[in-house]
């Protein structure tokens, strides 16, 4: 099977108020101490030969080291990690993308060419907005200044992709300020663009303080700001693609893509998810322990029979009924500017996906009368998709799709 990866590091320098993925500070602690992360490095390609022999994968389709904070390991862990993780499977020529999360603050030369020496080709650079007072706003670490020196580097010394974050509707982030953030674009090789609107996640530092009064939120205005975002990187020539995120031609997520057509990934560390589709889907989602991953991890038998000691693994899983998936399907594949294909559908589940979207009076019917979506035909596959205007309603479309 080729597959795609993604692998967790979920330790960051500091935790910013809006985030809830799981993840934790360095900080203080022995997750601070670079043996440990050694320890962590060890179990995490423990878990991804296990996973290799479990689905016999012959081949990485895609590679990406998310967090957290991956660019919070040294160089040599980095490499260590990238090359372990590329190096598990025999066929590493069908390799299309590997990424790195990386925050401004940590890049440094050495860092990059350990990233190319390892085989890394793409870049995704956490800027979130290029104004100080809406980053100090929700604590985050990084300043504009060190996002424009890791740009002026990475402009320097990288020879592959570069992905960079912005976030619309950050606490004291002006119109004007916001807008002009995207000048950067015209200045260095940014080839994708993921642009959030900022979500109140609870159990968050921020939910709480916007919900007791101590910081503003406009959600309203963050989306007015998103749209202006938008039309900002259209015009500098990036097309939308999927919900949140823009591309110039040919330089679109080939990992997150893999998500968004709900194709097979393994996905390792603590904290990870992993998704195998079939008849009999199976989906797993590590301990959000680190201590109790690494203490099952690092010294990982792999006897035969431990292939099938799937009991004692340090995850919970869910089995996807074809229904579930049917659904997935469609909640992923709307999320795309191309929508998605009726034959593929019926290859998948056996059944019309006209019939189950309201293609002939329901729910998809109605839509595309209202000028929200549209149907198109390419090489004899009918797609069905919301378009500009119904892409920004897509929670309300599935909603009506349950």
């Amino acid at each position: 099977m080729i597959c795609s990866l993604y692998i967790h590091v979920p330790f960051c320098r500091k935790k910013c108020d809006y985030c809830d993925f799981f993840s934790m500070q360095r900080i203080s602690g022995k997750w601070s101490d670079e043996k440990s992360l050694e320890c962590y490095i060890d179990s995490v390609l423990n878990e991804i030969k296990f996973y290799v022999r479990k689905y016999a994968v012959t081949g990485w389709k895609t590679v990406y080291l998310g967090g957290g904070t991956p660019s919070q390991l040294s160089p040599e862990d980095l490499k260590r990690l990238v090359k372990g993780a590329v190096e598990s499977v025999p066929d590493r020529d069908v390799c299309e993308e590997v990424t790195v999360e990386m925050n401004p603050d940590d890049i440094t030369e050495e860092l990059i060419s350990s990233a190319q020496q390892s085989g890394v080709n793409r870049l995704s650079l956490g800027i979130q907005a290029l104004d100080d007072k809406a980053l100090e706003s929700v604590h985050r670490n990084c300043r504009s200044q060190s996002v424009i020196g890791a740009l002026e580097l990475i402009k320097r010394v990288w020879g592959g992709k570069l992905s960079v974050d912005f976030i619309a509707g950050l606490p004291g982030h002006g119109l004007k300020s916001f807008e002009s953030q995207f000048s950067i674009l015209d200045v260095y090789p940014v080839d994708h663009v993921s642009l959030y609107t900022l979500c109140l996640e609870e159990n968050t530092p921020l939910y709480r303080a916007v919900q007791n009064g101590s910081v503003k939120y406009n959600p309203t205005e963050s989306d007015r700001m998103w749209i202006r975002g938008r039309n900002i990187l259209e015009k500098r020539g990036f097309r939308q693609y999927e919900v949140s995120n823009f591309a110039r031609p040919g330089f679109e997520s080939r990992h997150n893509t893999v998500y968004w057509n709900l194709e097979n990934y393994i996905g390792c560390g603590a904290g990870a998810c992993g998704t195998v589709y079939g008849k009999q889907g199976v989906r797993w989602t590590d301990t959000h322990s680190v201590d109790d991953y690494v203490s099952f991890w690092q010294n990982f038998s792999f006897a035969e029979d431990d292939l099938s000691a799937e009991k004692s693994l340090p995850c919970d899983v869910e089995l996807l009924d074809s229904e579930t998936q049917s659904f997935e399907y469609l909640m992923m594949g709307f999320r795309k500017l191309s929508g998605v294909s009726s034959s593929d559908y019926k290859r998948r589940f056996g059944s019309s996906l006209e019939s189950r979207i309201g293609v002939s009076g329901g729910v998809f019917s109605e839509w595309k009368k209202n000028g929200l979506a549209e149907q198109t035909v390419c090489d004899g596959d009918v797609r069905y998709s919301l378009n500009r205007k119904g892409i920004m309603l897509l929670n309300r479309f599935l909603e009506s799709l349950l």
